[in-house]
């Protein structure tokens, strides 16, 4: 997809290429996807705005499930099962794309209309 602006662009290119990255196993530990899998994630159809990590093996971020539900988590994984999962769904304002005020450059923002934008084509 192509946008007027470089900013733009580049969020859509950021999130495409952490999708990308997660979908092929390209990480620094492979057990988050794992993990992500645990979750009921289906990395090839969810979408990635980034994969943060935060210290030695601990990961943490925002994600669109296949569903296009917004789940923020958090992972240690040296322990794999007191992480977070949180659907915030419900409660995106405005990082919800139609939002009035919705920023297409944050990225999960973007996430969103990258999400959109492959389930319409796939249509």
């Amino acid at each position: 997809m192509e946008f007027d602006k470089a900013s733009e662009q580049n969020a859509w290119n950021d999130v495409e290429d952490t999708t990308r990255k997660v979908r092929a196993g390209d990480v620094q530990h492979p057990g988050v996807v794992d993990w992500f899998r645990r979750q009921g994630v289906d990395p090839e159809h969810a979408v990635f705005p980034a994969l943060a990590l935060f210290d030695d093996g601990v990961y943490f971020g925002t994600l669109v499930d296949q569903d296009r539900r917004v789940f923020e988590y958090v992972v240690d994984l040296e322990d794999p099962d007191d992480g977070e999962f949180e659907d915030v769904t419900a409660e995106l304002g405005p990082k919800e794309p139609g939002h009035a005020e919705a920023d297409i450059t944050d990225l999960i923002t973007m996430a969103l209309v990258y999400y959109d934008h492959r389930i319409n084509a796939a249509a």
